[in-house]
Formats: structure tokens, sequence, C-alpha cells
């Protein structure tokens, strides 16, 4: 018997990371402690690997898997949290091949005395430094030895951890009405954020039901399938923490929870199923830390395919969110059916629009917003084709593009009255979305009216970047005391 048992490598600071326990990942000198493992056991013989599902274990022992190309086995007995019991099973069962294992620093100390209470002795203290390593060998617990290996003393010598300097790479999928999106992207601890890598899989899950509605198998199956090679993308750039979201879609359909586990079975991550209260707070959270926001109150808003965020706050947070079924993809689907969008659907939208903002102007307008902060694909869409259609055109800002209410007006007109052919001539028109812009261009008309708005300022950054700025403890989804929801 020959086991190499080892603590996963540094990890993320807990006080900082705002996300589920379990995706916590690497910090900067956990990742040189994960390569110095690799170069410490380069002559030992293993032949097989197993780790705790955390992410902070997996990544300590994924290099060494690669480079000895053994495939890393997951074993939930090695978790932190769970029984000594059970890993202690796991271990009396591993056999004479050498092994290592990978866990925490609840599990190991209370798994070595319990062999220790088997016969096993212990050449050294008991001690359990993060990217340590006891190594047990003899014929069986009984009558073996164990010794312990501190981390590297390269590490030992005095480096540091540089969190605050340093980056994680994050992957966020993110499973929405409209399309499901992957952003890899490398985060610091004070929240700047750089994108890597996007990609993007239309499957217009909001255009299909609605309300409690069930998806259909088949589109079920091909988004579990999109979210499959999504993650295997964000594997492929490096994300060392995968953070799957689902929102209005999955939220609100009758098998939309099931459909949720059976996406975090296939992408080996939990999928958080985020209320509308919850987007509207990360997206308030994204303007503030973008610098789109005023002294004063503020309204910021998500346009995506199943629902429309609102939030009104300032510097201190959000006072008021509110979350209503305006989604483009899902108002196109009920009220929508010819193309170009015939007069009555084009009054049924506006209705359905004035009809949900309603309740919620007052509440709004007796704050006076002096600044209308906006995010989301469509949003984006329409402030491209209005910079485009401009007189002289301009290049559309990466962030804070102005688009004024008479710049709507003239632009949601021209798109309702296009056909599908005449609005991919538009400059600047993406075909994925030329059929749903009309919608979203008269939602956003109706909301800037009814609010009394001179126009809208866009967000370049949206719910991915929120949803990295709450793992990095820089943002919070929760309601705060005071805050009044809708």
């Amino acid at each position: 018997m020959r086991i190499h048992l080892v603590r996963h490598a540094k990890a993320f600071k807990r006080a900082r990371w705002g996300g589920p326990p379990e995706l916590r990942p690497l910090s900067s000198l956990g990742r040189r402690q994960a390569a110095d493992l690799m170069e410490e056991l380069e002559e030992a013989r293993i032949e097989r690997i197993v780790s705790s599902p955390h992410v902070r274990c997996r990544k300590t022992v994924e290099p060494l898997a690669a480079a000895r190309d053994l495939p890393l086995e997951l074993d939930q007995r090695l978790a932190e949290g769970e029984p000594v019991a059970k890993a202690l099973d796991l271990v009396l069962g591993l056999g004479n091949r050498p092994t290592i294992l990978c866990s925490h620093g609840d599990l190991i100390p209370a798994l070595l005395g319990e062999l220790e209470a088997r016969g096993l002795r212990l050449e050294d203290p008991l001690r359990c430094e993060k990217g340590s390593t006891w190594v047990i060998e003899g014929a069986d617990p009984a009558r073996a030895r164990a010794r312990y290996r501190p981390p590297s003393r390269k590490q030992a010598r005095g480096d540091v951890d540089d969190d605050e300097d340093s980056t994680t790479r994050f992957g966020v999928l993110d499973l929405g009405s409209t399309s499901f999106h992957l952003l890899v992207a490398d985060a610091s601890a004070n929240g700047e954020i750089e994108r890597v890598a996007r990609e993007r899989v239309m499957l217009r899950l909001g255009a299909v039901m609605g309300g409690a509605s069930r998806i259909p198998e088949d589109l079920a199956q091909k988004a579990v399938e999109s979210a499959r090679g999504l993650a295997r993308l964000a594997e492929r750039e490096g994300a060392e923490t995968l953070l799957p979201v689902a929102t209005a879609a999955l939220r609100e359909a009758a098998n939309g929870g099931r459909l949720a586990a059976r996406i975090a079975e296939a992408v080996s991550a939990p999928v958080r199923l985020l209320s509308g209260e919850e987007e509207a707070r990360l997206i308030f959270a994204v303007f503030q830390q973008r610098g789109l926001l005023g002294p004063g109150p503020n309204l910021g808003l998500d346009l995506g395919g199943g629902s429309l965020e609102l939030a009104l706050g300032d510097a201190g947070g959000v006072s008021f969110e509110a979350t209503l079924r305006l989604g483009v993809a899902l108002l196109h689907r009920e009220c929508v059916g010819s193309d170009p969008m015939a007069d009555d659907e084009a009054d049924a939208v506006r209705a359905r629009a004035r009809a949900l903002l309603r309740p919620h102007v007052q509440k709004i307008a007796r704050r006076r917003p002096e600044t209308c902060v906006a995010a989301g694909g469509s949003v984006r869409a329409l402030a491209r084709l209005a910079a485009r259609a401009s007189d002289p055109p301009r290049d559309p800002q990466s962030d804070g593009e102005q688009l004024s209410r008479r710049e709507l007006g003239r632009l949601c007109k021209a798109l309702v009255l296009a056909d599908h052919d005449e609005r991919l001539r538009m400059p600047g028109m993406q075909k994925e979305r030329a059929d749903l812009l009309p919608t979203a261009a008269l939602v956003l008309e109706t909301l800037v009216e009814e609010l009394e708005l001179d126009g809208i300022t866009v967000s370049e950054w949206g719910l991915r970047e929120g949803v990295i700025l709450e793992a990095l403890g820089l943002a919070r989804a929760d309601r705060k005391p005071g805050s009044a929801r809708s």
C-alpha cells in the first residue's frame, strides 16, 4: 500500500469568495503549489488519482493527472464535511495500487486518527498545511507508517499569496431565455475583469414556453448538449471555476428545475436558479463597478429574453427592485405573428409593457432617478443600430453609449415597419437578433415614455460580470434591510 494523502493547495480567501463554497478556486499561491506538487511526485509511481469534487481539490491534482495521462476520479467521500467513516471505507478498499487522494483540512486529520487507532504509525507530529502530503506506506493500515511532507520548500521560503494582484480565470455559463452564453474572463480581487473568450448558442427557450408550461424534451436535450459543449470550451480556455446560472426560462418552466439538474450533471457544476430580484441586484452592482451611476438615485435595468429586471438605488445599494414578464422572446411569442409587425401586434406589445410597468411608475418617479443604465444583448444591439443610423454614423462605445429618447423612437419606428430582409440590411444588424429587435425596441420605448426619461446609458457589462463580482465578494444579490420588492 502506498497512498499520497494530499490536502488541497491554498484557495481563494473564504471571506472574499461570494460564490458556492464548493466552487472556491485556488489562489495564485495555490496554483504554484499545485505545479510544485507535480514536480515533487515526478518520479513517484502512481496508478490512480482520486479527489474531492470541490474545485480547490480538483485543481490541486489536475496538473498531475494530465501529466500522467490518468483519469481524475471524483469521490464525494473525500468532500469537506463528509463523515470520516466514509473516507475510511474508501482508503481500506484501495488495495495495493499506488494512489493519490486529495481532500480537506477537516477530513485528513480525522482520517489519520482513525487509521492510527488501527495501528498506523505516524512518524511526524500530526499537522495538515495546505498543499502538504501525508505518505502512507505498508502492507496494510495496521502495519503501515505515515510521514509528513510539508508544502513545497519554494513556497516555505517566504513566498506570499498575492490574491490582491493576481487573477482568477472564471467561466460563467449564463443559461438565458434567448441564448446560452459562456464568458471566460480573468478577474482580480478588486473587480477588474478582462474577457478571454465568449461563445453563444441561440436556443430561444423563452420563445417556446411561458409561465408554468414545459420546455419540450427535444429542446431540453439540445440545452443539455449545448451547456456541455460550452463547459468544455471553458475548460479548454483554462477556466478554474465554472459558475452556471439560469434565469427566467428555467426559473418559470414547470420542468425548469429538473432541466437545471440535468445541466448541472452534464457540466459537473451546480446550476444556480437566479430570482428576478437577484438578477436586478447583480446588474446594479455591475453598473456601480463600471462607474456608470451618478451620485443620486439611479435606475438600472436588464432586458432579457424572459423578463425585464428593474433596480433603483444609489451608492449605498439598491432600495427597490422588480422583475416583470416583459422578456423579448416571451413577448414576441405571445404578441407577434406577422412580419412586418401588424399595427395591432405593436399595440399589444405596448399595452402589455404599460400594464406591467404602471404599478411601479410612481415609486420610481417619486425618487427622480438621475440616470438610467441598461444591460442586455437586445439593448446593446439597439444602441449599435442607433449609432450606425446617426448622421454622421458613429462607432458605438464599448461602454457608456448614450441612446436618447428621440433616437430610440426613430429606431423603433424603422424596425417595426421593416420586414425581416429589410432589417437584415440595416447597418450593424446581427442576423440572430433581427426578428426580436422590433419587440425589444417597443418595450424600451414604452419604458422611457412611461418613466419620462431622456434616454438610457448602455452598459457593455451585464449579468455574467455581475456573477463574477459576486464570486469575488464585491456584489450581493440578497436583499438588504429596508429595501423594497415588487
